[in-house]
């Protein structure tokens, strides 16, 4: 018996006096249970110095889904106070929409059940296979907590310009090398759909410039251009309003981020149920890695792209109608990084869990 149970046995003993009846009985086998879980996390958290910050984060991410309800919850009120029909530029409804928070909330519980396995088979354990398995789960972690910590180091860094069919081939790269049968499809056309509209967008805005550029400078042209009506009416149908681009880049954030969130949570369901072929979770682990940061760095490049969008359609409108605008596309856009990173992170208890049942099998004669 390890010094440090001895030591908890002596300061808090478990109950000697229990009446021999079926309910008794059992109570006190679950607070055994109970007692060597938590005897369980404390030898991590004694040999693993950063075992504490990784358990932070897992309860901070737990709780997201909670508060982007809450948040929907309170923004549904408000609406229905104002007797509106119109489409609302709120991310957390939009999030709601795309079902993105029904992922959210099923990875969490999947997470929180694979941390619950994981304790489990720990507290079976004990002596030499304890302190094997304890250092292969605590490696999976220490990857999971470079790339939290590379994320806090790298906040303010921007996305990559890429365009949807470069970060499409990525990702499917990405998934064949996790060895999961999953296929992006739904997120490629969501990404798809965000670069379309803006980059379509900004190039009917660059040529009213160019016109309005050209009409100042030859009357004779803008003469001309005034004996046309129909053509300038297709060219008013082209050209989006301030309030239009602001609609679509908050509804292409929410609708991009929980396609994200989808693709993670079909990920942790495939790892622990219907992998192709077995994968070592510590390498698992590096490619979410690469997966998650091509998702970020998409967004990124998504909300950079919107704000410049809204700047150039907003270049008339005074700064108190237009800065509040980008400063939400912008707030939004981290957000959504944020809720793509901390889905990443619930990942952790999944590939913990996929590498002690690949342990179990090889163990096995």
């Amino acid at each position: 018996m390890q010094p440090q149970i001895r030591a908890l046995q002596k300061a808090h003993p478990l109950p000697l006096h229990r009446p021999l009846g079926g309910k008794s009985v059992l109570t006190g086998g679950l607070d055994a249970l109970e007692f060597i879980g938590k005897k369980t996390m404390n030898v991590l958290a004694e040999s693993d110095p950063g075992f504490k910050r990784t358990k932070t984060l897992m309860e901070r991410t737990v709780s997201l889904s909670q508060m982007l309800r809450e948040a929907k919850e309170k923004e549904k009120q408000r609406l229905a106070q104002q007797l509106t029909m119109e489409r609302t530029a709120h991310y957390g409804m939009l999030f709601d929409e795309y079902q993105g928070l029904s992922h959210l909330e099923a990875l969490e519980i999947l997470s929180n059940e694979s941390e619950s396995k994981v304790q489990s088979f720990l507290a079976s354990l004990d002596g030499e296979k304890l302190e094997l398995l304890k250092n292969d789960l605590i490696s999976i972690k220490d990857i999971f907590a470079a790339k939290e910590l590379e994320n806090e180091e790298n906040q303010e860094e921007q996305g990559l310009e890429e365009k949807g069919e470069e970060f499409a081939r990525m990702l499917t790269e990405l998934l064949f090398e996790l060895h999961v049968a999953a296929t992006p499809d739904k997120l490629n056309k969501a990404m798809k759909r965000a670069h379309d509209w803006v980059e379509e967008d900004q190039t009917v805005v660059s040529v009213d410039v160019a016109k309005v550029s050209e009409e100042e400078t030859k009357k004779e042209e803008k003469e001309e251009k005034s004996q046309d009506p129909q053509e300038d009416k297709k060219e008013e149908k082209k050209t989006k309003t301030i309030e239009e681009v602001y609609m679509l880049s908050i509804e292409s954030l929410a609708e991009v981020t929980a396609r994200c969130i989808e693709q993670l949570h079909k990920v942790a369901e495939l790892i622990l149920h219907g992998q192709e072929e077995e994968k070592p979770a510590q390498d698992q682990a590096k490619v979410l890695i690469k997966l998650t940061t091509a998702m970020c760095n998409e967004v990124a490049s998504l909300s950079k792209k919107f704000t410049n969008s809204l700047t150039t359609v907003g270049s008339n409108k005074k700064a108190e109608v237009l800065n509040p605008m980008i400063s939400s596309v912008l707030l939004e856009g981290c957000n959504s990084t944020t809720y793509i990173q901390d889905a990443f992170q619930l990942l952790l208890p999944v590939l913990q869990v996929s590498h002690i049942q690949t342990s179990c099998l090889k163990a096995q004669p």
